[in-house]
């Protein structure tokens, strides 16, 4: 009876040498460390973001319910204290939210083709109308013949640039200015879209960090001191990769202060 004898197993030569495997390993372990160093941030601010309205709310319950001579217009107060927080509150999980949908779901965005010029017009006339910009100067910087388009979903870029334009507004003084403008890339392959204001700056070792969903100093130019969790440029981020673009931020705390911020979009003929 014959045995068959067994082939020898084949390995490939590795393509690495034991150094670029022990860097490749350095690296690897330490993106780990800081995503989950990131995390721990993220779940710390956010927490102490949802404690804030909490805490206020309930202090207005049980102030009402200490004390029945209040009188109506105290009470008035109050509910609107309640009110107010209580959309504060919402607003934040609405983000956390969101942020968590885009960072798991790649087809939540519906796209298609715009023109880019007649979207810009549209979104910058309709925030010219807007009664909180009253104080500010806007201007419109777009090229009457942009005739190229963008492939988009209106409803989430208006996000984006709805954020870009309330932080600008809440970092200008009066009398300040906010420019959005478009032009086409050097290569004439992406839109550049630019929201740029006159307002306070943004010092320059923040900037590589605003996107950052961790990142919660004033500074970072979020919604989170007024009613967000500060998550607004990172849901910006998400947004914008999403539909194949970058956004980035440029800015000067000094005499020639102001920001921008960058959004280029793959462009198509619309």
């Amino acid at each position: 009876m014959k045995m068959q004898s067994k082939k020898k197993q084949q390995y490939d030569e590795p393509t690495m040498t034991v150094d670029e495997l022990s860097k490749a390993l350095y690296e690897s372990n330490t993106k780990l460390a800081n995503n989950i160093r990131e995390q721990k941030d993220f779940f710390y601010n956010i927490s102490h973001d949802l404690r804030s309205p909490i805490a206020a709310i309930r202090g207005a319950i049980e102030y009402l319910e200490s004390d029945n001579s209040i009188d109506d217009k105290k009470r008035t107060e109050m509910y609107s204290l309640i009110d107010s927080k209580s959309k504060s509150l919402e607003f934040m999980i609405e983000e956390i939210f969101l942020l968590t949908k885009l960072g798991t779901n790649e087809k939540l965005l519906k796209p298609a083709v715009v023109p880019c010029g007649n979207y810009l017009e549209d979104y910058f006339f309709t925030n010219e109308l807007d009664p909180k910009y009253k104080d500010l100067n806007l201007f419109l910087d777009v090229p009457m013949e942009f005739e190229w388009g963008i492939y988009v979903d209106t409803n989430y870029m208006n996000r984006v640039l709805d954020n870009l334009f309330e932080n600008a507004r809440r970092h200008t003084a009066k009398g300040g200015s906010i420019t959005l403008s478009a032009k086409l890339s050097d290569d004439n392959s992406s839109a550049v879209i630019e929201v740029r204001d006159t307002g306070e700056g943004i010092e320059q070792n923040d900037i590589a960090r605003v996107f950052d969903k961790s990142f919660m100093s004033d500074a970072s130019r979020t919604p989170g001191s007024e009613s967000g969790a500060g998550l607004g440029l990172s849901i910006c981020k998400r947004i914008v990769e999403l539909s194949n673009g970058t956004i980035s931020c440029t800015s000067s705390t000094g005499e020639d202060h102001g920001t921008a911020f960058t959004i280029m979009l793959p462009v198509c003929q619309s």
